[in-house]
């Protein structure tokens, strides 16, 4: 089914009318990341389990024309038995399911964001047979999910907030109902979540993967694990905002030449990939260029560094830096 027999699926629905499907004998289908239910009809969002079997719809309306944020109306998710375009069963409990996770077995869980305009969101575990089996409320949006494709390891990372559920990477335990760990997520925002079991289908650890940087561990207890390949991939793989963040840190935490020299080299880098442009991260590119020359010694290269980034941004914080450099430098004269 194309765009346009979905927006005549949609004005069908919405009128209480709807021509019958003619294009395929399916019941159930997926284009991109949408699935299209003829009968009762769905149209919503498609989440699929790693072997392809099933698909969990979430559509985040009233089930007439209202959709997204509202005060009532519960939205309703769908579990898809795909390969034999079968419906396993339809639930109508969740207020705003807007995203889910479903395992290899048909067990999911459910991104419910809630009425209203808190910042808050609900992850839900639900069995093969439709029972909710878990519940944890968050006092903080939902950033993403993730589920183990066994089905028992779920994780959550939340956005901003003003409480303790700011900010978290959580793992939860689905069979024994309870949270493994939480902790402050190391990186930018993660995109997918690895998690590794053993034989005995115990966890040991979580790969969480950050954009354009590759897969980092967390232990089964939160320690993140891979610190300096983080921070390599951030100094040659990140965008410029990445790239400067991290040769910042470089050298706050290693004062020898080699770390001067590849800081100096990353910002030149960042610079020439667009920090340039942008009053803020071109400011601070220069700062680093002017720590790192200051660190080899490079006096002159340094104020004109500073003297660049002051250009950019007279608030970068290196005014002071700046006039001693140019005292000594005017005293050697």
């Amino acid at each position: 089914m194309g765009l346009i027999g979905k927006l005549r699926s949609i004005l069908g629905h919405q009128s209480g009318k709807r021509e019958p499907s003619s294009t395929h004998e399916r019941n159930t289908e997926l284009e991109g990341k949408w699935l299209t239910v003829d009968h009762p009809y769905f149209f919503g969002h498609a989440n699929i389990s790693p072997d392809k079997r099933w698909v969990v719809g979430c559509d985040d309306s009233d089930g007439g024309s209202l959709g997204g944020h509202r005060m009532k109306g519960n939205g309703r998710v769908i579990l898809v038995d795909y390969p034999s375009d079968r419906i396993v069963y339809e639930l109508k409990c969740f207020a705003r399911p807007v995203d889910a996770a479903v395992s290899d077995s048909g067990s999911f869980i459910v991104h419910d964001c809630g009425f209203g305009s808190a910042l808050s969101g609900d992850v839900i575990a639900i069995n093969t047979s439709g029972d909710e089996i878990y519940r944890r409320h968050y006092c903080a949006n939902i950033f993403n999910i993730g589920l183990s494709q066994c089905g028992r390891y779920a994780a959550v990372q939340t956005a901003n907030a003003d409480n303790k559920d700011s900010n978290i990477l959580e793992v939860l335990d689905l069979q024994k109902r309870q949270q493994m760990f939480t902790v402050r997520p190391v990186g930018t925002w993660a995109d997918c979540y690895l998690f590794d079991t053993n034989a005995d289908g115990e966890l040991c650890q979580l790969r969480v993967n950050l954009r354009d940087l590759g897969y980092f561990r967390y232990s089964t207890a939160g320690e993140f694990l891979d610190a300096e390949s983080l921070q390599i991939a951030q100094l040659n793989k990140g965008d410029y905002a990445t790239k400067i963040m991290a040769a910042q840190e470089l050298l706050k935490t290693d004062t020898t030449e080699e770390s001067a020299r590849k800081a100096l080299s990353v910002a030149d880098t960042a610079l020439t990939q667009g920090a340039r442009e942008r009053y803020d991260w071109g400011a601070l590119a220069h700062r680093i260029r002017g720590e790192s020359f200051e660190s080899l010694g490079q006096l002159s290269d340094a104020l004109e560094a500073y003297e660049q980034a002051l250009a950019m941004n007279p608030k970068v914080g290196v005014l002071r830096r700046a006039t001693t450099l140019r005292k000594k430098l005017s005293a050697k004269k």
